[in-house]
């Protein structure tokens, strides 16, 4: 099983499409704001953000028109880095190990239903030394160096882990296999498996992972260090959020509870320990490498992915890129109005990179804001 994780994870890494999901509208003002001098560009090693056409769950739902072809703004941090191989890796066997039971025994010599007599003498039988009837060497004899309950649970670093899940995601985005929604709202009643079965295979979504959570976590682009790299941190969620997303949510998990290729995760429930120790719950804490390769197709709602970007740090770097558009177009205008006042009886430049910027300014500036 895990070496056709580990080549599957590999397979990943060569010859997969670049996605047509690419920067549609930042136009001219991705390529300057790129060149702008900033300390934060030279985290990225690329543009800062990413686009995704926003797909839809289901047709009714989908607006009709220009509102059809809407783009979602990735956090390149998170869903554009390099695949690394050897962080997946890592990260494959973690997971894996800390699902092991570590629950195989035997018995010892000094364990199994035999007395410690002697079977027969030391010397004088002509036959090998022979000592008790629990010897390893007898039938029904004890265990010599076997099992014993252990846990087999591996330690590894949580940048390493988070990389690997970046890796992971970055991947699907870059084969095509990641797909976003607005929600995953599901209006049949619950006990409607069969429609939805039937959805999901139309579009090809009938072995997928669908990853959920509430909308605008409080502390989504709020109190963080300009200065400081893009970090980790946990999502936080008031009880009225919760409430609502639970209600809209709960027909379509009812509903993908019979298929046996759909899992449906709830990121803002998985525990967050990384690694329980209580006998029903075996698994790693929290969204792992390994659940996003195992799948073929990811499918994860709005809320999802704003919790996604909050803890792999990607919530920041949006931030911090609609903040560095905001000053190039106020550069550009504070520029264009001197140029203006020294040359009044010139024909003033055209306004056309100046418009583009604050239409990508806008438009990024109305995606992030919670």
């Amino acid at each position: 099983m895990l070496g056709r994780v580990v080549r599957s994870a590999g397979a990943l890494l060569h010859g997969m499409p670049r996605a047509l999901h690419t920067s549609a509208r930042a136009g001219e003002a991705l390529e300057k704001a790129a060149s702008h001098p900033s300390d934060f560009f030279a985290l990225e090693r690329t543009e800062p953000i990413v686009h995704m056409r926003l797909s839809y769950l289901d047709k009714a739902t989908k607006p009709e028109g220009e509102d059809a072809h809407q783009y979602v703004p990735l956090s390149s941090h998170v869903f554009n880095t390099p695949p690394h191989q050897n962080a997946m890796h890592l990260a494959t066997v973690y997971y894996l190990d800390a699902l092991r039971s570590g629950t195989a025994s035997t018995k010892s010599r000094s364990e199994v239903a035999f007395s410690g007599r002697r079977l027969r003498p030391q010397k004088g039988t002509g036959h090998a030394r022979l000592s008790d009837a629990g010897s390893p060497m007898l039938r029904k004899g004890g265990v010599a160096h076997g099992p014993r309950p252990r846990d087999f649970a591996t330690e590894l670093p949580r940048k390493v882990r988070e990389l690997a899940l970046r890796s992971a995601l970055s991947a699907r985005v870059r084969e095509g296999s990641l797909h976003i929604v607005p929600s995953l709202s599901w209006q049949p009643p619950p006990t409607s498996t069969n429609k939805l079965a039937r959805l999901l295979s139309d579009k090809r979504w009938n072995r997928a992972l669908f990853l959920t959570a509430p909308r605008q976590p409080q502390n989504l682009l709020q109190g963080r260090r300009t200065d400081a790299r893009p970090s980790a941190s946990d999502p936080i969620y008031d009880e009225e959020q919760l409430k609502r997303h639970a209600r809209y949510v709960r027909n379509f998990e009812i509903a993908a509870r019979n298929l046996p290729d759909i899992e449906v995760l709830q990121l803002h429930t998985l525990p967050p320990h990384i690694k329980p120790r209580a006998e029903h719950a075996k698994k790693p804490g929290e969204l792992h490498a390994y659940q996003v390769l195992q799948h073929r197709q990811v499918i994860m709602d709005l809320g999802a992915l704003e919790w996604l970007e909050e803890k792999l740090g990607g919530a920041p770097v949006q931030e911090m890129y609609a903040e560095e558009l905001r000053l190039l177009a106020a550069s550009e205008s504070q520029t264009s109005s001197t140029e203006n006042e020294t040359k009044p009886d010139e024909k003033p430049p055209s306004s056309a990179t100046s418009t583009a910027t604050d239409a990508a300014t806008n438009a990024l500036a109305d995606a992030i804001a919670p």
